[in-house]
């Protein structure tokens, strides 16, 4: 899982000093500069009004204030900032309670990455003027870069009363309610962000990778949250799946099966799992065995049609998916993913075996697929028209509304809009009501109110692992329609092709990644994060002379790219080139203090040079997203070093404890966490 965005700093404008010595603080005017240093964070346009200045009425120290502040604003506006910072501290040394000095002390504080001054200055700033917009948000963006979520959010919620379409104020308002697993005030900020982007194409792509990203971070804390549960091995089974990682998964399913056989889903999970690893007779095996434990279960009954079809029986997929339509028209209408594997032999042969069946439904669906599946738009769409006239009928009769009698329950019935009109009726619903509501919008394919139901179950963020498991799988479900609705509506742009790069290099097709990446270069050559990803991928693919031109011409475009830089510093520590990866994992922690993974390695290469003292603190920050043990096994050298041998050896057992681990290095790999090679121990 990628860190969060890049946080760097942009040359702010200062705030002018009025006539005489005491001015009027202008309000703060929200703003994004279009330079390269400001792409990756939020940065902030200061008013500006005209100066009459009038020396003759001020007295000698008021004409020293004033002389100060202009030349701090100038220092400002070139761009010197310890010459600015050093102005301004004269102006407060002479009159402490001037707002304006401390405001721009605190700016330039900010601009050389001293993140602390800055807060305490700009916070005392505020107690004096509340309602100035820019240091506000600057305030909430520093204690985010310092790793302070919870002191972040009240300025930035503060931000957005005084300006509510304030995207970055509402991008960090994010990242701090993901600090602190709050995933449904995440989310609704990443929609709002979305809503107030006029480029429709950049707000698709970037509301797909966070709704990704908070399915990711879900996943991965249930994992180690319910770690030899049947929940941690689903969710872990679940991630290796979606990376199409088949053989990893089955044995993750199985472990799931192993500790809870009956846990509904588990075996349509595994069948899916041989299904795409084309081990048709286990797929099959496994839907059976879901279908004893629960004849309704519809995905059984869909995955058994998938494997059926794969092996050229077409009349025997046609009667499950009748089976389908039995137990829920409502899911099958849903369900036009089907197949879900190529059936590129297959399926003319089929066409033709299920031509004479008779008509019904299950029958339209069915060709509906198979004529997609052969490139025959226009007999698809006339086949969908005749299965959605089913629908429709079915929708109309009598009893579709609650079941095979007036008095079944709803939602036993499998009739999910009716069970959700049920649902939403009641004045109070139970935690278990509220789960079952948001598993059946998921099963209606509506997302959104499905993420909105299940992150009200209480303790979904840490005792109830179901609600954190389809919670999980909505957000996956979100990405994914985001990601849908920005190729169809952006086919061409810079963003789809990058999207389908990234598609191609978790399967790891480097030839088909590599050829996306390039399209997209063409339309956005001096695109930084375009290169970025590109030197990420080289690097991966361990092509080192291409990622670092990459990597580099990155940053010439945008020195403030902190993930650039720390990439470029993992290279040099892979190479064991130590003295230049300290000057590139030190930039990017100044840009963002909180960036762990470029603290492991910076701790690691002053382990190296023999730095121990400065290793410490470095690797002690690291150590809560260590996967592989490299991290404890740096800070053991470092302890053994100093001669501090009980810490050592706690560092030593950790690391070992660590490369025991199969779930960590699972989930290492997932997340791209590179593995660095390893000390001998």
């Amino acid at each position: 899982m990628r860190s969060r965005g890049n946080i760097s700093a942009a040359s702010p404008r200062p705030i002018p000093l009025s006539v005489c010595f005491r001015p009027n603080l202008a309000d703060l005017l929200p703003g994004w500069p279009k330079n390269a240093w400001a792409k990756a964070t939020i940065f902030i346009f200061l008013a500006l009004w005209s100066l009459v200045p009038s020396f003759a009425a001020c007295q000698t120290s008021e004409g020293q204030v004033e002389g100060f502040f202009r030349a701090g604003q100038e220092a400002l506006k070139q761009g010197q900032f310890a010459r600015a910072a050093e102005e301004f501290k004269k102006v407060l040394a002479l009159d402490p309670s001037l707002v304006e000095a401390e405001v721009n002390l605190g700016l330039a504080y900010q601009s050389l990455f001293e993140y602390d001054l800055a807060v305490r200055l700009l916070e005392k700033a505020l107690r004096e003027r509340p309602n100035l917009l820019g240091p506000t948000v600057i305030v909430g963006m520093d204690y985010l870069k310092l790793g302070s979520p919870e002191k972040a959010t009240p300025f930035l919620r503060q931000a957005l009363k005084l300006d509510p379409s304030n995207r970055e104020a509402r991008q960090a308002l994010a990242s701090c309610y993901l600090g602190q697993e709050n995933f449904r005030s995440a989310a609704e900020e990443f929609r709002q962000v979305a809503v107030l982007d006029s480029d429709k194409s950049e707000a698709w792509f970037k509301l797909g990778h966070e709704y990704l990203d908070l399915a990711a971070r879900l996943a991965y804390r249930g994992a180690h949250l319910y770690r030899e549960s049947a929940w941690g091995h689903r969710f872990l089974g679940d991630l290796l799946f979606q990376r199409s990682r088949w053989e990893d998964a089955v044995q993750e399913y199985r472990k799931a099966l192993s500790a809870d056989p009956r846990q509904p889903g588990l075996h349509t999970s595994l069948g899916q799992a041989y299904l795409h690893a084309q081990k048709l007779e286990d797929a099959e095996t496994e839907f059976h065995l879901e279908l004893k434990l629960d004849s309704g279960n519809e995905l059984a009954w869909l995955g058994l049609a998938n494997s059926q079809l794969a092996k050229g029986q077409a009349t025997a997929a046609l009667e499950s998916l009748g089976k389908v339509w039995e137990i829920s028209p409502e899911f099958l209408v849903v369900q036009r993913e089907f197949p879900s594997i190529e059936l590129p032999q297959q399926a003319k042969a089929s066409l033709s075996r299920v031509q004479d069946e008779p008509e019904g439904p299950a029958k339209h669906f069915l060709l509906a697929a198979l004529y997609t599946t052969t490139n025959e738009s226009a007999l698809s769409d006339r086949q969908w028209k005749s299965f959605q006239a089913d629908f429709s009928a079915w929708q109309q009769a009598p009893n579709a509304a609650v079941g095979t009698r007036a008095d079944q329950d709803p939602c036993k019935a499998h009739r999910y809009s009716r069970c959700v009109d049920s649902l939403q009726t009641r004045k109070h619903l139970t935690d278990s009501e509220r789960l079952l509501l948001g598993k059946t919008h998921f099963t209606l394919q509506q997302y959104e109110p499905a993420a909105d139901a299940l992150a009200q179950v209480p303790g979904v963020t840490n005792e109830n692992a179901e609600a954190s498991y389809w919670l999980a799988r909505t957000y996956q479900a979100l990405g994914a329609e985001a990601y849908a609705r920005l190729e169809e509506s952006f086919p061409g742009s810079w963003r789809t092709h990058q999207l389908r790069a990234d598609g191609y290099a978790l399967r790891q097709d480097l030839d088909g990644a590599l050829k996306e990446f390039h399209a997209a270069l063409q339309l956005r050559p001096n695109e930084s994060e375009l290169h970025e990803a590109l030197g990420e991928l080289y690097l991966v693919n361990h092509s080192d002379d291409d990622a670092q031109s990459e990597l580099e011409r990155a940053l010439a475009l945008d020195p403030s790219r902190t993930h650039a830089l720390y990439l470029l510093g993992r290279f040099y520590v892979q190479k064991r080139e130590n003295e230049k990866a300290l000057s590139y994992l030190q930039r990017a922690l100044r840009l963002q203090p909180d960036l762990a993974e470029a603290s492991g390695l910076l701790g690691t290469a002053y382990v190296r040079l023999g730095q121990f003292a400065n290793a410490i603190p470095k690797l002690k920050k690291a150590a809560p997203t260590d996967h592989y043990g490299n991290v404890h096994y740096q800070l053991y050298l470092a302890y053994r070093k100093l001669g501090q041998a009980e810490l050592a050896q706690k560092a030593l057992a950790r690391s070992q404890d660590l490369r025991r681990s199969s779930l960590e290095r699972d989930q290492a790999l997932i997340i791209g966490s590179p593995q660095l090679e390893p000390e001998p121990q």
